[in-house]
């Protein structure tokens, strides 16, 4: 079954929920999804043929996200009716974790598991009494201990945490998606203020100690009730779980996230909030890190993710169910959700211009998508494109720029528009578009169109990391691709270049080497 899927959808730039119905009705008729979803884990991280079957490994990818996606759905929603104190957040980070990476083993037994460990080491290093009193709670809520016995294991917790384990905030690439997966905190040890706060909280609550989410604009921070019979400005110490667990109270904060003091002292912005508003925060963050990565199909695919979970979270949301009907769009794809979610949203968003605007260009794409699907694919003979140098399926470097690419097409003359030619400095090349073009997948995830003159075989030919890499090719071969069958209909001759290319190229560094020193 997915086998049928590349020459299925080879026309288009994604599946949509249709093509995956199949798949659907076997999972629920047969109750089958947990051998069946190992199957395709196991076609997607087989090491054993790493370079082969690329095809098969993109389009089961595509599967397995679909069929986790769909089940995952089921259990947010249900996670989200539990009363607020039964939303555990770890719970949930769990969760969106396995939304946002699906072709990932991630169970919420690993990660809790390591949590307890976490917290067991923090009690090794709490006094004796303290420590005696955490391991005789029958439960986490049955453990009392005093404020100062609290701070106390706190204090233990961020020699732990940030000392001894040696987390820490990730400065350095803070707007990595993975800083917001808590598998990936966890095993890379850093994060940003939200996950790492997640983490505190769990670990505190094995430890009896009771922490609440603070949604601080621009940085997140924890809640800790400290001096219960205080006034309401010193009731409360507030914890920056990004800056190895720092203490701060409510007159520090304003010096903290850089607002007015006055600000600062607002109660909405001290107030716990809800586990769902926790979830919202991370999604939308996921977002903005989405909408930086570019438009390539693969390059879409963070977004797509974030978008999805954040519409199960807040499904009436009019500013994320407008993004996504603009990038589902873009890509063509789940036209009649596109469709069904804009129908929804007049009732609702006052754009209503902006509105039938894009639900007359879904009705327009839904139209022309099985046509497109099924269209006759433009074959390229070698014979009529003599001038045509390179080959699909090279790996290649370009002059100018140092990256490295595969070849996925290419057409004997620039085929893009007069305003590309000239916003891309075309027309300052020696050739300028008179020559050969190439379509490129680039080892930093883009696609892009380069010249022949800038592009050149490499001494060394490393294997291209590119998402969309077995929608076109079969096989890494060490020093090309092959390409599936559906590339290799369009360009029929295209691997006899590539061998003699490769060959030729093989025999001058040979001759090179017998040369005289």
């Amino acid at each position: 079954m997915v086998d049928q899927l590349s020459p299925a959808y080879y026309q288009v730039d994604e599946v949509s929920k249709e093509g995956f119905s199949e798949f659907v009705v076997l999972l629920e008729e047969n109750e089958a999804g947990p051998i069946i979803l190992d199957t395709l884990l196991d076609i997607v991280n087989s090491e054993k043929d790493k370079h082969k079957n690329l095809t098969r490994k993109f389009y089961a990818t595509k599967v397995i996200r679909h069929i986790t996606l769909k089940h995952l759905t089921t259990k947010w929603k249900e996670h989200i009716q539990l009363p607020e104190d039964q939303q555990l957040l770890e719970t949930g980070a769990v969760m969106l974790a396995q939304w946002c990476q699906p072709s990932l083993s991630i169970t919420e037994n690993e990660i809790s598991d390591q949590l307890d460990i976490i917290a067991a080491k923090v009690v090794t290093q709490c006094p004796p009494g303290i420590a005696e009193k955490i391991k005789s709670g029958k439960t986490f809520e049955h453990v009392e201990l005093t404020p100062p016995q609290q701070r106390t294991v706190l204090e233990n917790v961020n020699q732990v945490l940030y000392y001894d384990i040696g987390f820490h905030g990730n400065s350095e690439d803070y707007y990595n998606e993975k800083n917001s997966y808590i598998n990936q905190v966890l095993n890379l040890k850093s994060g940003i203020p939200i996950t790492l706060s997640i983490v505190y909280i769990s670990v505190a609550r094995r430890l009896g100690i009771e922490l609440h989410p603070v949604n601080f604009p621009s940085h997140f921070l924890i809640k800790w009730e400290e001096h219960p019979m205080g006034t309401p400005e010193n009731q409360y110490t507030y914890i920056d779980a990004y800056e190895k667990g720092r203490f701060l109270t409510q007159s520090e904060l304003s010096t903290r996230i850089g607002l007015p003091e006055e600000m600062a002292n607002l109660a909405d912005l001290c107030r716990s909030v809800s586990p769902v508003m926790v979830y919202q925060r991370m999604t939308r963050n996921l977002i903005i890190i989405g909408r930086q990565q570019g438009f390539g199909q693969g390059q879409l695919l963070g977004l797509r993710n974030a978008m999805e979970l954040y519409l199960v979270i807040s499904p009436d949301d009019a500013e994320v169910l407008m993004l996504q009907a603009r990038v589902n769009l873009h890509l063509n794809v789940d036209l009649t959700d596109v469709i069904d979610n804009l129908q929804r949203t007049e009732s609702f968003d006052n754009r209503q211009a902006l509105v039938a605007h894009l639900l007359e260009e879904a009705r327009r794409q839904m139209l022309n998508y099985e046509s497109e699907r099924k269209k006759k694919r433009k074959v390229k003979q070698r014979s009529d494109n003599p001038n045509v140098a390179f080959a699909v399926g090279m790996v290649m470097r370009h002059r100018r720029y140092n990256y490295m690419c595969a070849i996925y097409g290419w057409d004997s003359k620039c085929q893009a528009s007069q305003e590309w030619i000239y916003q891309m400095g075309v027309n300052h090349l020696p050739k300028k578009d008179k020559q050969p073009f190439y379509n490129v997948l680039v080892d930093d995830g883009s696609n892009r169109y380069a010249a022949q003159e800038n592009l050149e075989i490499p001494d060394s030919i490393p294997e291209i990391t590119h998402p969309e890499v077995g929608k076109y090719f079969h096989e890494f071969a060490g020093n090309h691709y092959i390409p599936n069958n559906e590339k290799l209909s369009e360009y029929p001759g295209d691997m006899e270049i590539v061998h003699k290319l490769l060959s030729s190229d093989r025999e001058e560094a040979t001759d090179m080497d017998a040369m005289p020193s």
